[in-house]
């Protein structure tokens, strides 16, 4: 219970269902290394905290829009309404009155990286209420079921200390790793091998720094010396030799002294280097972030439209589908359902250099897939007139099912056939 009650005070309401080992490996903190794993220790290594900001950055800095097909065969855009304060409102331009769209999804995703699930609290709207969307802490979120009836519910503590039941209708959850479809697991929980390992390493560098790039020895005496004999002496040699302002410097020692051997231990070693260059590697793979995201490889510096369209399909899509999904499961009835949508807009990952987009948005324009204006807009370019058009090339032809082909654009009739008298 005292084991218990410490933890408790350094993570808040640990579920009952949890036994202490389980709470442990839940939250990553039992490991072979010997280093305490935890949110902040990992972000503490450098490769670790550039995936969890890469990944959690690319999620926020795309709009997250609301579509309407209800019309037949017409896909219209939701634009946000301040006086409705409609879900595209709060998603696009006001969450709360506390954070920003970006923040907000940001806070959002980096909580379901760290903890396994991230809450978004959308109370049932009173009047004279303001609609808005809250985050709930993952740290102190869990799921629960309600004896009585068996709906599921969300205990959640604030930051004032109080604890809440919230029931499960008013919580969207983005979860990964779950083992019940309802919990989840974060990336810490899997990775604390990993990341020990690299803590273990970086402390160790900055042990040996700190020592002056010596990193110690065995002195050998004349004769047997007490216990405190032998302090006095590792004490003279640490103080003439420890610390970097000490580094290659010449040590004076007593002539008792016969012998000094230095415990050899190059920092430059290749083995130890290969060491950290592949427990990088191994956290990269936990986040499913390819090396040039994380300005590692050969391709750190040369990134193309392929390798952001591989990184969104592979590493960012689950996360985007999940949202997508639990948000209109969520957010709309069940009529709204049939006809309302949420989409992110993806063309903020696949945003390349201009020449490149230029083309692109050429092609689709060519195409018929945008009009002149929706190519304008993605560039922030005001419309211009006649620009809501669709186009297509016009010497297009349709194959027919029974395999005949007809042209679209027909012989104008004022041109003359062949041979015949344009006067006749």
């Amino acid at each position: 219970m005292i084991i218990r009650s410490l933890l408790n005070s350094v993570f808040p309401t640990i579920p009952d269902t949890m036994n202490l080992p389980e709470f442990l490996e839940y939250r990553g903190l039992n490991n072979t290394s010997g280093q305490i794993v935890t949110e902040e220790t990992s972000k503490s290594i450098a490769t670790a905290y550039r995936a969890f900001n890469v990944l959690s950055d690319d999620y926020a800095k795309m709009p997250l829009q609301v579509f309407s097909s209800r019309r037949e065969g017409i896909i219209e855009r939701i634009k946000p309404d301040a006086m409705l304060q409609n879900i595209s409102w709060l998603l696009e331009i006001s969450p709360n009155r506390y954070m920003t769209p970006f923040v907000f999804k940001k806070t959002f995703i980096m909580g379901t990286l760290v903890h396994g699930a991230g809450f978004i609290w959308k109370p049932i709207r009173q009047y004279g209420r303001r609609n808005e969307l809250f985050l709930l802490n993952p740290a102190t979120t869990f799921p629960v079921y309600r004896i009585n009836d068996g709906d599921l519910w969300y205990q959640t503590q604030f930051s004032s200390g109080e604890i809440e039941y919230i029931p499960a209708v008013e919580v969207f959850s983005l979860i990964i790793n779950s083992k019940d479809g309802i919990s989840g697991r974060g990336i810490i929980t899997y990775a604390r091998e990993t990341f020990g390992r690299q803590l273990g390493a970086h402390q160790t560098q900055a042990r040996f720094y700190a020592q002056g790039l010596n990193p110690g020895g065995l002195i050998w005496m004349n004769g047997d010396l007490d216990k405190d004999a032998k302090k006095i002496i590792r004490d003279a040699y640490s103080e003439q030799m420890s610390g970097t302002d000490n580094a290659y410097r010449l040590a004076i020692m007593d002539s008792k002294v016969t012998k000094f051997e230095q415990i050899t231990m190059k920092m430059v070693d290749a083995q130890f280097l290969e060491q950290i260059q592949a427990t990088d590697i191994d956290i990269a793979k936990f986040f499913g972030m390819p090396l040039y995201k994380l300005n590692m490889g050969k391709e750190a510096y040369n990134s193309n439209e392929q390798q952001n369209l591989d990184y969104l399909n592979t590493t960012l899509e689950p996360y985007l589908v999940q949202t997508e999904e639990g948000g209109r499961n969520k957010w709309f009835t069940e009529d709204e359902q049939s006809y309302m949508y949420l989409r992110f807009n993806r063309d903020a990952i696949l945003r390349t250099d201009a020449k490149t987009r230029s083309e692109v948005i050429s092609k689709r324009i060519q195409s018929g897939t945008l009009t002149p204006n929706e190519g304008r807009q993605i560039e922030d370019l005001s419309s211009c007139a006649g620009g809501d058009l669709h186009f297509i090339p016009s010497n297009l032809a349709v194959i027919k099912e029974n395999g005949e082909v007809e042209a679209i654009s027909k012989p104008d009739p004022k041109e003359t056939k062949e041979g015949e008298d344009s006067n006749e």
